[in-house]
């Protein structure tokens, strides 16, 4: 582990990642076990992660890295939770909590589309009629004429790409909450050419979004997805730093 960590300190985003898959179940696990809701414990979890990852950056040296983080976790916590008899309360007004768990509710059912949408038919299927027909498995299996064994297995493939696919969106969007070093054009022309040409437009030619995407003859709703698309091969946001890169761009021949 503390391999790991020496490789984030130099810089290695990759190895944030490793940490971030390795603890943050750990993390959120803990805050469950004090009384929050999973919603809240993902929250909790995701601030404590990189709160953690950031120290870690900035110098920090703990002895026992899992009892470290779940003390960060206990501490952003404590902000927003007030431990009593039934658990976690949520010091937040309600009506502030309901509009986010609403916001939350409205971004998880868009990332749970946009996954279905790329799964394999036979795992759409699988959790389609678990999940949104209510159906057990052995009612699925009489359906589909197929062996109850045949469907468990099918059921247990379609969770596991499921988790990996939501665990990699969520890496990546804590990710992109660190600081990192500033994008260089080298990691942009990395990219394949459709995201390169959106990142290129909108960051090193400094054109608004409708103008890039009439630049590179896109609608703008294709556009913004290959923008996305390229922030998260970067891994970085909208606000990341492509100063450099910008720089690197106009000396260029091009």
């Amino acid at each position: 582990m503390n391999d790991l960590i020496e490789r984030w300190v130099a810089g290695e985003s990759t190895a944030a990642e490793e940490l971030y898959r390795n603890y943050f179940g750990r993390v959120k696990a803990f805050i469950i076990r004090r009384g929050a809701t999973i919603t809240d414990a993902e929250d909790v979890a995701q601030e404590a992660m990189i709160a953690g990852l950031e120290g870690l950056k900035g110098g920090k040296k703990p002895d026992r890295l899992t009892g470290w983080l779940l003390g960060i976790a206990r501490h952003v916590g404590s902000r927003r939770f007030l431990t009593g008899s039934a658990g976690l309360e949520d010091l937040e007004d309600p009506r502030r909590r309901s509009a986010r768990s609403m916001v939350i509710r409205k971004e998880m059912g868009e990332l749970l589309e946009k996954t279905m949408a790329a799964m394999s038919d036979n795992d759409r299927q699988m959790l389609e009629l678990l999940h949104r027909a209510g159906l057990s498995r052995k009612e699925i299996a009489e359906k589909l004429a197929l062996p109850l064994d045949t469907i468990q297995a099918r059921c247990e493939r379609a969770h596991s790409r499921l988790r990996e696919s939501l665990a990699r969106h969520f890496t990546t969007v804590t990710l992109a909450k660190l600081p990192r070093q500033p994008i260089t054009l080298e990691e942009i022309q990395q990219l394949r050419p459709a995201f390169r040409q959106a990142i290129t437009a909108r960051h090193l030619e400094n054109l608004p979004h409708p103008a890039a995407a009439l630049r590179l003859a896109l609608p703008e709703a294709t556009y913004r997805v290959r923008l996305q698309s390229a922030y998260e091969m970067l891994k970085c946001g909208a606000n990341a730093d492509f100063t450099r890169a910008r720089e690197q761009y106009r000396k260029a021949p091009q």
